[in-house]
């Protein structure tokens, strides 16, 4: 979900020098996961195990979910720790990605809406 920005009150001059210094510190990670790590616990199968009453379930078990176009979904689980330190890196870089480009988006609108171009910064 989008952070709203209340540029309103910003000189034209500051919105200009923020997205320069947002587009020229760009970077792309290539570690990018467009995806949800999701922890879950679990009942096993197991008619006499406790999970099946009231008592602890198992896990964490940690999967990585990834939703497509029409309903389409795949899910993997990750068996090691360092799947999962990888997964959270990944969600986080696609994260942060998304606030920079919402950001320079919601410069941009802004520029727009006082009638400035929005093309290639100058500062």
């Amino acid at each position: 979900m989008s952070k709203i920005r209340d540029l309103r009150g910003t000189s034209t001059l500051a919105l200009r020098q923020r997205k320069a210094r947002l587009v020229r510190t760009f970077s792309f990670p290539a570690n990018l996961l467009h995806s949800s790590l999701v922890e879950r616990f679990l009942k096993c199968g197991k008619k006499q195990c406790a999970c099946q009453a009231q008592g602890p379930k198992h896990g964490p078990f940690y999967y990585l979910n990834r939703s497509f176009a029409r309903g389409e979904f795949q899910s993997i689980l990750l068996k090691s720790a360092e799947q999962i330190r990888l997964a959270r890196q990944g969600v986080a870089a696609y994260a942060e990605l998304l606030e920079v480009l919402d950001e320079v988006c919601q410069i941009n609108y802004e520029l727009l809406r006082r009638g400035e171009p929005s093309g290639t910064p100058d500062a």
